[in-house]
This record gives structure tokens, sequence and C-alpha cells, in this order.
């Protein structure tokens, strides 16, 4: 009777102990909850997608530009994407005391309080804008444009990431690669952006993009990226990308690179950031928009 009495209160007693693990916050959680900026791993953002379409790395030839007379250095501009899911690289990187040009994704949890920090220090902000991605495997994350919506519908998710942007002057595109291909959709968007009066830099995830020349259509002002400077995270090759750039301005007059919030682009900045504003000038993107 006494071993059945035992028994009893050693099934209750496990019992009891996994129902308390189920109320419990798993650890991933609550590691969330401390740093909202890093989700859980089930529910990870991708910030870039892979690159499947061809992604031209040099621009076209009619994209060579003469410089001004009255400018005697080169222009670059650098726009750092996917700001505001990263806290403390976001805040260091608007700490740099460098001209670069921030852009926002809609509805981030860092969005408003690191725009308002990059509006009072006078940097160019742009809205990261989401769209669909070449395969539906890629989410872009909150407030996308897909190449199912309709013209009303594309309008309706601009103006309300909008929202979360207010100090935009401009956007250029999250991801993409499958939206930018299409120029139906492309002029649905630009429409948008020209009734805000706001320009668009392509991000060119996509060599096949309609974007850039879609909106010298309709003539919206417009650039496009020209470098990708942080698609490798290491800083020494970080700091040649820049090279690349620099290089590619002296030649053209002009050119954008476009890095993103990682720990290896701020140091890269931090160390060779400087190199580029002793032979050139370090501009907000809205200065190469055409």
């Amino acid at each position: 009777m006494r071993a059945w009495f035992l028994l009893w209160v050693l099934l209750c007693a496990l019992l009891f102990a996994a129902a308390a693990c189920r109320l419990l916050p798993h650890e991933e959680e609550m590691e969330h909850k401390a740093h909202p900026q890093t989700p859980p791993a089930s529910r990870a953002i991708v910030f870039e997608e892979p690159q499947t379409p061809p992604v031209a790395t040099s621009p076209p030839a009619e994209e060579a530009v003469s410089r001004p007379e009255k400018v005697s250095l080169p222009r670059i501009a650098i726009i750092i994407d996917d700001m505001g899911y990263h806290g403390q690289v976001g805040r260091d990187l608007l700490a740099l005391d460098l001209n670069l040009t921030f852009s926002f994704l809609p509805g981030a949890p860092f969005t408003r309080k690191q725009e308002e920090e990059a509006w009072a220090k006078g940097r160019t902000i742009l809205l990261h804008l989401p769209m669909q991605a070449q395969s539906r495997r890629w989410d872009p994350g909150p407030g996308a444009l897909y190449t199912t919506y309709s013209p009303q519908r594309i309008r309706s998710v601009i103006l309300e990431d909008l929202e979360s942007v207010p100090h935009a002057v401009g956007c250029n595109n999250h991801m993409g690669s499958g939206f930018t291909e299409n120029r139906d959709d492309m002029h649905a968007a630009l429409a948008v952006l020209k009734e805000q009066h706001l320009f668009f830099v392509d991000s060119y995830t996509t060599a096949r993009s309609t974007g850039l020349d879609e909106a010298r259509r309709m003539q919206v002002p417009t650039a496009r990226r020209h470098v990708f400077l942080d698609n490798v995270q290491d800083v020494q090759k970080i700091c040649r990308q820049l090279d690349t750039l620099l290089t590619l301005a002296e030649e053209k007059g002009e050119a954008i690179g476009i890095a993103h919030p990682h720990r290896a682009t701020l140091q890269a900045l931090r160390k060779c950031g400087q190199r580029i504003t002793g032979r050139a000038e370090l501009v907000g993107a809205d200065q190469l928009v055409r």
C-alpha cells in the first residue's frame, strides 16, 4: 500500500512539473523580450534575398555623368539599408561622423526613434520599401508590395509605410527582384512617389529591374545603386569595396553604395570611411538623383 502511495505522489509531481514547463516562457522568447531586435529563430527576419537573378555590378554606359564644373571632387552617397531592426549597431552607425543616408524599414521596432535621431542630425532619410523577391520563399517583411496587388492597394500600402518614416524624402527598394522586373507594377508604385514628391533609388537587386528606366520615363527623380559594400561581412573586404566605389566615382563623377547594419560594416566605416572624405565629397542620396 505504501509503495502505491509513493508511486501516486511521484506521478503527481511529474505532472505538475510538466505543466509548469509549459507555463514558463522559452529561453529564446525571453531573449527576444530583452532584445527585440533579435527575433526568435522561428520568426527570423531575412534582410537580403539570395542573389539568384543576375545582379549588375557596374553601371550601364548611359549612366555616366559629366561632373559639374563647379564641383572639384567626385560625389559619393552611402545608403545604410535595413535600418530599424538593429538597436546598438543602428545607434553606432548614426553616431558616425560621416554624412550617411539611412533607409528605414516600415514598422521595425527601432525605426521611429532612430529615424527621429537621423533627422535631428540632418541626415538624408529614405523609406526602405519592401518589395516581392524573385521567390516567394523570401519574405520581404511588413509593408511589402506584391505583383498581385492592384494599383489602389499599392498606393495604400506605400502611404501606410510612409507613416512609419515621416521624414523620408525618397525611397529605395528592399529586396524586390520580382517586383522591380514588372514595369506595370513599378509604374503604379512610382506614381505614388511622384504624387508625394519623393525620389526613387533603385537598389538594383536584379539586372532586369525596370525601376530606373520607368522613373526616368515618368520624370521621377531617380538614381541607382552601383556597389554593394558588404555582401561579404569582412572588414578588409568592405574597405576594398569602398575603394571600388571611390574609383568608380572618380571615373564617372559620382556613385552610390549600399551597406547594411552589420558589425563588420560599422568597423569598416570607422577604419576606412575617412579615406573617402579625403578624395570625394560624401553627400546624401538626394544630391545624386536627377
